[in-house]
C-alpha cells in the first residue's frame, strides 16, 4: 500500500471525506466504500506528516479515519463484499491503522479493532466457503498483529486460519505451500512466551486434531520448491536427492552441512519444516571424507567452457565467437578455403601453447556439453597463454568462461575469465614456457563449479576429483576432450553448423 507523499493537501482530503460522508445518506454500499477509500487516503496523508520535517506532525489524527475505514470495510465484508480485491483493500486499511497506532506509541489501541476483524473473517469463512482461503490469510495476518497485544487471541486467530486451510486442503489437495505457511505462522505464534518444547507439544496436539493421516502423507510429499526455503537450502536438498519433505527428513545434519558449506541456518530451516508435519529433526549423522581420486592426466587437450543457460545458448555463443574473430578482421569461410587446401591436406596437428593475443585463422567446434556449459574447442588456440587466451577473454565479456588445458602426465590447469579478464586459477603441475602473469589470480571457487556441475556433485566431491581429469569432467560437466579428439571420432566437416572455419577475406 502506497503511503501518501509528503506535501499532500490534507485539507482537500478532509473536504472530500466530508462530501463522501454526506453522500452515504443514500445508504448505497458503494457510497460507504467510497467514504472508506477517502478515509484511508486521509489517514495515509496524516501518517506521512510524521516523517515530513516541513510540516506539523499530525500522526495522532490518523487514528480516527483509519479506524473508521476499517470498520466500514469490515461491515460490508460481512454483508457480502467478499472479492479478493476487496479483501486486499481491507488488509491495507488494517495495516495502516496498525501502523498509525504503532507510530503514536499506543499499539494496544488496535487490539479491539483487530479482534473485530478476526471475528468478521471467521463469519465470512463460514457463510462463504468459496472464499475461506482468503479469510485464512486474513486471520493469519491478524494473528501476527495480535501476537504482542493479545497472545491468546493471536493463537486463536492463527489456529482458525490453519483449520480453514486444513479443511480446504483435505478437499482439493491444492496448495500445500499455503497450508504449511499457515501452520508455520501458528507454530511461531505459539512459541511467543513459551519454551520451544512446550510450544511444539501444544502445536502437535492441534495439528493431530485438524490434519488426517492422509493429509499428513500428502504434506510430507510436498516438493522442496513449495516449502519457501532459501535458495541454498533448496539446492542442497535437491543435490542430496531429497526432492520432498519426507525424503529431506531422512538426511543427516552432516550431509546438509557438506552441501551448504557449513551453514547451520540450513539445518534450522529444514528442521522447522519437519516439525510442521510431525517429523523428527535431522539426525546428526556422519559422513566420512570421500577419498581423493588418484591423479590421472592421460591426454593432452584444451577447451573453453562458456556458462550460458539460455534456451538458445548454442546460437548465442556461436554468434559471439563470430563477432570475436571479426574484431581481428577474421571471418567465417568455407571448409575448402581454410588454410588454402582441403582438410585432408592440413589435418589436425598436435597442440602447442599459442601465446598470440589476436585471433587469426582457426577452426572452432561449438557444442552443448551440458545443461549449463557450452564447450568451445579451438584448433589453433587449443591451449592459449595462461590468463591471456584471446577467445576466452572476449567470450567472458558476456558470460563466465573457463579454460581447461591439460598436458599429458604433466599438468591440469583451469582459468576462469569474467567481464573480459582472467580472475581465478587452479592447477596441478605446470608446463614449461609459461609467461609471467600481468596480475595475480584468486584460487578457483570449487563451490561454484559444484553448483554448475552434476546434480549429485558437492563441493567436497569436486575438490576430491580435481587432478583426475575424467572424474573431474564428470562431476563438473566441463569438457573432457579437445578438437583433436573430436576429429579422431569424425571428420570435422561432418559436425554441420557446430563447426566454424575462420580465415582472412
Amino acid at each position: 500500500m502506497a503511503i501518501a507523499a509528503p506535501g499532500t493537501d490534507v485539507s482537500a482530503l478532509e473536504r472530500r471525506v466530508a462530501a463522501d460522508r454526506t453522500a452515504t445518506r443514500s445508504q448505497d454500499p458503494l457510497d460507504f466504500l467510497r467514504l472508506a477509500t477517502s478515509l484511508t487516503e486521509l489517514a495515509q496523508a496524516l501518517v506521512a506528516t510524521h516523517n515530513d520535517p516541513s510540516s506539523r506532525d499530525r500522526i495522532a489524527e490518523a487514528l480516527e479515519p483509519s479506524q473508521e475505514a476499517v470498520a466500514i470495510r469490515l461491515h460490508w465484508l460481512v454483508a457480502g463484499y467478499v472479492s479478493y480485491e476487496y479483501a486486499g483493500a481491507l488488509q491495507d486499511s488494517l495495516r495502516l491503522f496498525e501502523q498509525a497506532t504503532r507510530l503514536v506509541g499506543h499499539r494496544q489501541l488496535a487490539t479491539n479493532t483487530i479482534r473485530s476483524a478476526t471475528q468478521a473473517y471467521r463469519q465470512v469463512a463460514n457463510d462463504y466457503p468459496d472464499v475461506s482461503p482468503m479469510c485464512a490469510d486474513g486471520l493469519s495476518k491478524c494473528g501476527v498483529w495480535l501476537t504482542r497485544l493479545d497472545h491468546t487471541s493471536a493463537v486463536a486467530a492463527t489456529e482458525d486460519a490453519a483449520r480453514i486451510r486444513a479443511a480446504r486442503f483435505a478437499i482439493d489437495g491444492v496448495g500445500p505451500g499455503k497450508y504449511l505457511a499457515s501452520l508455520s505462522t501458528l507454530l511461531r505464534t505459539m512459541m511467543v512466551g513459551r519454551s520451544r518444547k512446550q510450544a511444539i507439544a501444544s502445536y502437535r496436539a492441534i495439528y493431530a486434531e485438524i490434519t488426517s493421516t492422509a493429509t499428513t502423507a500428502k504434506l510430507r510429499e510436498t516438493p522442496v520448491e513449495e516449502l519457501d526455503l532459501t535458495l541454498k537450502t533448496s539446492q542442497a536438498l535437491i543435490k542430496l536427492g531429497a526432492p520432498t519433505l519426507e525424503k529431506a527428513g531422512r538426511l543427516t545434519q552432516q550431509q546438509i552441512l557438506y552441501q551448504s558449506g557449513g551453514d547451520l541456518a540450513t539445518i534450522d530451516e529444514i528442521n522447522w519444516r519437519l516439525a510442521l508435519v510431525g517429523l523428527k529433526p535431522l539426525a546428526a549423522g556422519a559422513m566420512p571424507e570421500p577419498p581423493s581420486r588418484p591423479v590421472e592426466i592421460t591426454a593432452t587437450y584444451g577447451a573453453i567452457a562458456v556458462r550460458c543457460s539460455a534456451p538458445d545458448a548454442l546460437a548465442q555463443v556461436r554468434a559471439a565467437i563470430i563477432a570475436a574473430f571479426e574484431r581481428d578482421d577474421v571471418a567465417p569461410v568455407e571448409a575448402g578455403r581454410f588454410a588454402g587446401v582441403h582438410e585432408r591436406h592440413w589435418g589436425v596437428k598436435e597442440p602447442e601453447v599459442n601465446s598470440a593475443t589476436e585471433l587469426a585463422t582457426d577452426v572452432i567446434l561449438v557444442e552443448q556439453s551440458s545443461g549449463s556449459w557450452i564447450s568451445v574447442k579451438s584448433l589453433n588456440w587449443e591451449i592459449g597463454a595462461l590468463a591471456k587466451h584471446p577467445l576466452a577473454l572476449r567470450l567472458s565479456e558476456k558470460w563466465p568462461t573457463l579454460t581447461v588445458a591439460t598436458i599429458e602426465n604433466i599438468s591440469y590447469e583451469l582459468c576462469l575469465y569474467e567481464n573480459g579478464v582472467a580472475t581465478q586459477y587452479a592447477a596441478l603441475g605446470r608446463p614449461t614456457g609459461q609467461a609471467p602473469l600481468d596480475a595475480p589470480l584468486r584460487p578457483l571457487d570449487f563451490a561454484t563449479l559444484a553448483d554448475y556441475g552434476a546434480d549429485y556433485a558437492s563441493e567436497t566431491q569436486v575438490r576430491a576429483a580435481f587432478g583426475n581429469a575424467p572424474m573431474f569432467a564428470k562431476v563438473t560437466e566441463l569438457p573432457a576432450s579437445g578438437i583433436r579428439q573430436a576429429a579422431e571420432a569424425n571428420p570435422l566437416t561432418s559436425y554441420g553448423d557446430n563447426i566454424l572455419f575462420f580465415g582472412t577475406p
